[in-house]
C-alpha cells in the first residue's frame, strides 16, 4: 500500500523540479524555487527527454539503423558528448559508424587511446558502467569489444525485434549490456524513431528502486510505475509538454531522483545553493518527430 504522506511529497517534488525548468525556459531570473532541497542538489528533468545528454542522442540519428543503435550503444557507455565531438574530429567531422567500432584495426581506437593519453575523460562519472565484469581490462579497449560484439552477434535481432520486451531483451543479452545500461539505450533508440513505439515497457533501475520504495516498499517497482504514469501523470495539468505526460520511463526517472529527494529530507547533506551546470539562456529542446 502506498505511503499517502511520500506520496504527496513525491508529487510536489516532480511538479516543482518541472517548474524549475518552464521558469528557466522563460529566462527568469533565478532563484527558481524557494524549495529547499531542490534549492541544494542536483537533479535531473522529470521528463528525461529534456536533459542535455539526452537531447544530444538526436546528433546522433543516422539513415543506416545499424550505424544508429550501434552509436547508442557506444554513446550510453561513454555518456560524455565531449568525447564525441573528440571522435567526430578524428573522423574529419562525421560521426562514428558501425565500421569504425567493428574493424579489426581501427584507427579511431588507436586515436581515442591518445587522447585519453593526454589527460581527456572519455567516459561520464554520472554512472560507472564497466563492460567487461570481471576483468581489469582497458576501458576503452573493452568498450570497442562490447560494441564489435553487438554489432556482429546482435544488432540485426535488435533490428527484427517486434516488441519492446525483445530489443530489450536482445540488449540485456549482449555481454557488459545490463538492464539498467540496455533500458537507456532502448530509450535513446525509441526518441529517434519515426512513429511512436509503444511505451508502456519499462525496467526500473537501482535508484528507481529505491524511489518506488519510499512509496510502496511491497510492490513489483514496474507496477508502481506503470500506475502512476497512467493514474497520476498521463493527464496532469502542470507536468506536460505540448500536452504530453510524463511517460514511464519518464517516472522511472522521477523515481530515481525522488530516493535522493528522501534521503536528502531525511538527512540534509547540501548547505550550499544549487549552481546551474548550465546557465543563461536556456535553449528550446528538441523532441521526438511522433510528438
Amino acid at each position: 500500500m502506498m505511503d499517502d504522506t511520500h506520496l504527496v511529497l513525491y508529487e510536489d517534488m516532480v511538479t516543482e523540479r518541472h517548474l524549475i525548468w518552464q521558469r528557466r525556459q522563460n529566462n527568469e531570473p533565478g532563484p527558481w524555487t524557494t524549495n529547499p532541497v531542490l534549492s541544494k542538489i542536483k537533479m535531473t528533468n522529470m521528463f528525461r527527454v529534456l536533459d542535455p545528454g539526452s537531447q544530444f542522442v538526436f546528433q546522433l540519428a543516422s539513415d543506416d539503423p545499424v550505424d544508429t543503435i550501434t552509436r547508442l550503444v557506444f554513446y550510453r557507455i561513454t555518456n560524455r558528448p565531449e568525447t564525441w565531438y573528440a571522435m567526430r574530429n578524428m573522423l574529419h567531422g562525421r560521426w562514428p559508424g558501425a565500421r569504425d567500432f567493428t574493424a579489426s584495426h581501427t584507427s579511431l581506437l588507436f586515436n581515442l587511446r591518445q587522447y585519453r593519453d593526454q589527460g581527456n575523460q572519455i567516459f561520464s562519472g554520472a554512472y560507472v558502467i564497466i563492460p567487461e565484469p570481471g576483468t581489469t581490462n582497458d576501458k576503452v579497449d573493452g568498450t570497442f569489444r562490447v560494441v564489435r560484439q553487438f554489432v556482429e552477434e546482435k544488432a540485426e535481432a535488435f533490428l527484427e525485434a517486434k516488441t519492446q520486451k525483445e530489443k530489450f531483451g536482445v540488449l540485456k543479452s549482449t555481454l557488459g549490456l545490463g538492464p539498467f545500461l540496455s533500458m537507456q539505450i532502448l530509450t535513446d533508440w525509441n526518441y529517434l524513431q519515426p512513429e511512436e513505439p509503444d511505451l508502456s515497457f519499462v525496467v526500473a533501475g537501482p535508484g528507481a528502486r529505491r524511489g518506488v520504495k519510499a512509496l510502496d516498499p511491497d510492490r513489483n517497482p514496474e507496477e508502481v510505475i506503470l500506475h502512476l504514469a497512467e493514474e497520476m501523470w498521463m493527464d496532469h495539468p502542470v507536468v506536460q509538454i505540448h500536452g504530453r505526460g510524463l511517460t514511464p520511463m519518464d517516472v522511472q526517472n522521477t523515481m530515481c531522483e525522488f530516493g535522493k529527494y528522501v534521503r536528502e529530507i531525511n538527512g540534509p547533506r547540501k548547505t550550499t545553493p544549487y549552481r546551474a551546470a548550465h546557465p543563461g539562456t536556456q535553449p528550446k529542446p528538441i523532441v521526438p518527430i511522433w510528438w
